[in-house]
């Protein structure tokens, strides 16, 4: 029987070094103690409940984890959701990973009934925005910062549950990152796309202490990182490998990369080529489940689009994760995301535009009162294994998404988010 979760969107991201973008502020969840209720009632097995360190108040996460006790809801405890700690250390802290630990260590104290714990949200996907998009506080794009923010947040992560488990020694590693698929489009890209495909698995093969001088990111990670083999030594001497690996899978997770007419590599959402297929991640469970041979889970199910198309969306996966357990995958949950919507992801939180998604509920802001959508009855029905199915077709499948890989550089270089690529590409016609 597979598990469901539902989840708050909880980021608080340091987006530059003055401004931080906190999602569980902006939605309402922090204010209401009753979007608890809301998700317990859905009859869910799991939600992963953020208790972040850049806010630190147990105070306010004590009587929330308590009525999930009570309702029956397991905590999947998250200490760090795509930020990168208080003002006074950052992802490129000499001291980031112990300073972690000792947050982590605190939370254990306080909460030693909770048994399930992910340190750090995605922190491939953090790593790669911060040190080499330049999306996210410290704004870089540079290899060697990359691996510095890698090699401390793995460190961070293998200090925590060490730490954690001294005093739940029962406590179990859920990791989380984005489950990608890389599609080269011509033999000057093939190299890179296959970098691509290998860095999809760096965060777990880090942190399970999988990398030595065999590893086809080896040579990347100590000369192009700059990162010293005592270094990696050391990851490898304290494998901290996950309990379960929650992949998220979003529809820009898919990835197109080609030689554009000037020379340089484009790298564009591969849901708007024609030519290539409609996302979806049951090829890619398969890949991760042979590469990892770790349990699996679906740990953010969520799309911009309409309630029906969330609910196909999440009819899709459900139906790949039922696909892959028949061949023997070992997947343990699907997590339908952000249960109260988010604002400006579009943007990957740089823009203040109010661009409201809902979710599970209705995006109802710090004022409002969250309302079921579709989605939440889709929820309940796979709670009790009921088929789902939503909109006829979605967004992602339909032709009209359709654009040339050279309309989406050009919506790129004129600084529209791909979040907003089927709106703004309007403006090239």
């Amino acid at each position: 029987m597979i598990e469901v979760w539902a989840s708050p969107e909880p980021s608080i991201a340091r987006v530059d070094a003055t401004t931080v973008r906190d999602q569980g502020r902006e939605t309402g969840f922090r204010a209401r103690f009753s979007d608890i209720d809301a998700i317990a009632d859905l009859g869910v097995a799991a939600t992963r409940f953020p208790l972040l360190w850049e806010d630190g108040d147990l105070a306010w996460a004590a009587p929330r984890l308590e009525r999930l006790r009570e309702r029956g809801v397991a905590p999947i405890v998250t200490l760090l959701h795509h930020g990168s700690g208080p003002f006074e250390t950052d992802l490129l802290d000499p001291a980031f990973p112990e300073r972690f630990a000792a947050y982590a260590e605190r939370v254990a104290t306080r909460f030693p009934w909770v048994r399930r714990w992910t340190p750090i949200n995605e922190p491939l996907t953090t790593a790669r925005f911060a040190t080499l998009y330049g999306v996210w506080y410290p704004n870089l794009r540079d290899d060697r910062a990359f691996g510095r923010a890698m090699l401390h947040q793995t460190r961070a992560q293998q200090l925590a549950m060490a730490r954690i488990r001294r005093i739940v020694p029962e406590a179990t590693f859920v990791l989380t990152d984005d489950l990608q698929r890389i599609t080269a489009a011509d033999p000057g890209v093939e190299g890179y796309a296959a970098f691509l495909r290998e860095r999809v698995f760096l965060s777990v093969e880090l942190v399970a202490g999988r990398i030595d001088d065999r590893h086809p990111l080896f040579t990347f990670l100590r000369g192009g990182c700059g990162i010293a083999e005592a270094e990696l030594a050391l990851v490898r001497a304290q494998a901290t490998p996950p309990d379960l690996v929650a992949f998220d899978h979003y529809v820009h997770s898919e990835r197109y990369v080609f030689t554009a007419p000037d020379g340089r590599i484009g790298d564009v959402p591969a849901v708007y080529v024609a030519g290539e297929p409609a996302p979806r991640c049951e090829p890619l469970l398969r890949a991760a489940w042979e590469r990892l041979r770790l349990p699996l889970a679906l740990g953010e199910v969520h799309i911009h689009a309409s309630a029906g198309e969330r609910v196909r969306w999440l009819a899709q996966h459900a139906a790949d994760v039922a696909a892959v357990q028949t061949t023997g995958v070992d997947m343990r949950a699907i997590g339908a995301w952000a249960a109260f919507g988010l604002v400006d992801w579009h943007s990957l939180l740089r823009r203040r535009e109010g661009v409201a998604e809902d979710g599970i509920f209705t995006f109802a802001g710090p004022d409002g009162v969250p309302q079921r959508t579709a989605v939440a009855d889709a929820v309940t029905a796979l709670v009790r294994g009921e088929p789902i199915a939503g909109a006829a077709s979605g967004w992602w499948e339909r032709d009209a998404r359709l654009r040339t890989p050279a309309e989406l550089l050009a919506l790129a270089d004129a600084g529209i988010a791909e979040g907003a690529h089927i709106l703004a590409s309007e403006a090239l016609a």
